[in-house]
């Protein structure tokens, strides 16, 4: 069984993270290697070495660390979460009392339903259907976009509204 196999079995999250290269996932990975094996651990080949040679012992100590990276790195993911639900929120809060969202909503709402009817009524040369598909589907990302931020704008209130009159009424 080759180390690498071996640190699969034991703790698959780490293996993972040393396999995806790039800069600090690996070493980070290698970290907590380093510190589950109790020895100073830098690169893939000191791991590998280090993971044939383990007892049993360290390799529960790896399964353990395994799960604690395994939590730490959903507890990144959640904060990475929160921070851009925090940016959307705020950037709802900040643009409630302007009319600038409706607007650009209203405008790409009318923008799609031209583009639509024109593709529908007038007939596109075989050259140019590709740059006028790449564009619709331009307009039409950037319309849903404006939707899901106008929506969610007027749903949240909403809710906040339905929380406050609740709360009145107990």
């Amino acid at each position: 069984m080759s180390w690498l196999n071996k640190l699969k079995d034991f703790a698959p999250e780490i293996a993972t993270a040393v396999l995806t290269g790039g800069a600090s996932l690996p070493s980070l990975a290698m970290k907590v290697a380093s510190e589950a094996l109790g020895i100073e651990i830098k690169t893939e080949d000191q791991l590998g070495k280090a993971i044939e040679s383990a007892t049993p012992e360290q390799m529960f100590k790896m399964t353990q660390a395994n799960n604690s990276f395994k939590l730490r790195m959903k507890e990144l993911a959640n904060d990475m979460t929160n921070a851009e639900l925090g940016d959307v929120q705020d950037a709802r809060k900040n643009h409630k009392d302007s009319n600038m969202p409706a607007a650009i909503c209203i405008t790409l709402t009318l923008s799609v339903i031209g583009f639509a009817c024109a593709l529908m009524v007038l007939a596109v040369p075989e050259a140019n259907q590709r740059m006028l598909d790449t564009l619709f589907g331009s307009v039409l990302t950037a319309w849903l976009g404006s939707l899901a931020f106008f929506t969610g704008t007027t749903r949240s209130s909403g809710q906040k509204n339905s929380a406050l009159i609740d709360s009145k009424n107990r």
